[in-house]
């Protein structure tokens, strides 16, 4: 499905994995036309990338990229031949935006150069995400994304007391970087045509997205702060929040985990109820029960674990709404997709070569906008010819030519 705010705004993506992609499918979502621009023969390396339809590797038919690339077009072009660059050129002058996440020695190699891009269309928005920026002392590193939520400080905060830091569970940083990216994009759209005080239209600009900038500005705002005012500094606390009443952490039960937690003390005694008053519960030394949490967690999980294992999380779940405690079951993403209040969220998108594939939609609503259909991501080189021949004015034969000299 997709808005059409957008309508009208003509985007050209480079690049491939997570973050461009993202930041490319959240403008299509809102209605921009997207050209995907993918390298010949292999394409956006996240084709690669599993899981795959029927356990099948297959280049058009990885989850991730038919996810990612909904509603876009597809055009193969090799950035490394003046006539592959040439092309990029006459498409960005007829664009609004281009997004890529080429690192910056890819950007010198094919001369990737805004200045160039928007020579023809000053008005022109362009966002390069790369892992460290376009300057500065790190301008040249590449990393993945472990490397960037370590290096962003995410890492600190993650796992148990005593061991190493770990890492998300699934690759983020990626999409925190596409998030940003679409965010500064539509702004910057907004102000091309502000008058500066000068009397001058403000023009396009050129966007410089740092991954890790993004994870930094996530996480070590509010901890940067803890520590100036010397609060505290972040420690890693497993399965359980710091300086918080307990319970307030994730716990195993009969087919599962679950969230426990109880802020107020009425939840707390109801939450005892529940379990039959323990007689732990009574120990002179829970009495504090931020004490509880930071000093004595662990036997306490014992307690909690010996009950939690006798009850499901749908049998937890009940008895939490009906006496307004606040527990949580963790759910698996099986549970998630078909869970009744979400369900209707996932929206099918099918080709001709594809079973329908659920995937998440937009996780917003506009109240006063009506939204289409879900077009599929793009086959290899699928609309090579509807670009090349039917906008750029490349006759049939030129065409034939860019495929056996292999630039398309």
């Amino acid at each position: 499905m997709a808005y059409g705010l957008l309508e009208g705004i003509k985007v050209v993506e480079l690049g491939g994995f997570i973050s461009a992609p993202y930041c490319g499918k959240l403008l299509a979502d809102m209605g921009a036309a997207v050209t995907k621009v993918e390298p010949p023969v292999t394409g956006d390396s996240s084709r690669s990338y599993g899981p795959f339809l029927n356990d099948d590797p297959h280049r058009e038919r990885s989850g991730l990229f038919l996810y990612l690339n909904a509603g876009k077009r597809g055009l193969t072009l090799d950035l490394a031949t003046p006539t592959g660059m040439g092309v990029l050129l006459d498409l960005s002058a007829r664009s609004d935006v281009v997004v890529h996440n080429l690192h910056p020695e890819e950007m010198d190699r094919v001369g990737l150069c805004y200045q160039e891009l928007s020579r023809d269309n000053p008005g022109l928005v362009m966002a390069s995400i790369t892992p460290f920026g376009l300057t500065g002392p790190y301008r040249g590193y590449k990393a993945y994304d472990i490397n960037l939520a370590a290096a962003g400080g995410i890492c600190q905060g993650l796992g148990e007391a005593g061991r190493p830091p770990l890492t998300f569970g699934t690759p983020q940083v990626g999409y925190f970087a596409g998030m940003a990216a679409a965010s500064s994009i539509v702004m910057a759209l907004l102000a091309r045509e502000t008058v500066a005080s000068n009397g001058t239209a403000v023009g396009g600009q050129h966007l410089d997205i740092a991954e890790v900038e993004t994870m930094s500005g996530v996480y070590n705002g509010p901890e940067a702060l803890m520590a100036v005012y010397d609060w505290r500094h972040t420690r890693r606390t497993g399965h359980h929040a710091l300086d918080f009443p307990y319970p307030n952490c994730i716990l195993p039960c009969k087919d599962g985990y679950i969230f426990v937690g109880s802020p107020e003390t009425r939840q707390w005694r109801t939450l005892l109820e529940r379990m039959g008053n323990p007689d732990w519960a009574a120990d002179p030394r829970f009495r504090n029960r931020t004490v509880m949490n930071n000093e004595h967690a662990d036997e306490i999980d014992g307690y909690m674990e010996a009950w939690l294992m006798e009850h499901t999380k749908a049998e937890l779940l009940e008895m939490a709404m009906e006496h307004r405690i606040p527990l949580g079951p963790v759910r698996g993403f099986d549970e998630v997709r078909q869970d009744p209040g979400l369900s209707s969220w996932f929206v099918e998108v099918s080709r001709d070569d594809t079973d329908p594939v659920g995937f998440p939609g937009m996780p917003y609503a506009l109240a006063d906008a009506s939204s289409g259909e879900a077009a599929p991501a793009p086959k290899l080189g699928q609309h090579n010819e509807a670009v090349l021949v039917g906008e750029l004015g490349f006759t049939h034969e030129q065409l034939v030519a860019l495929y056996q000299t292999g630039i398309i």
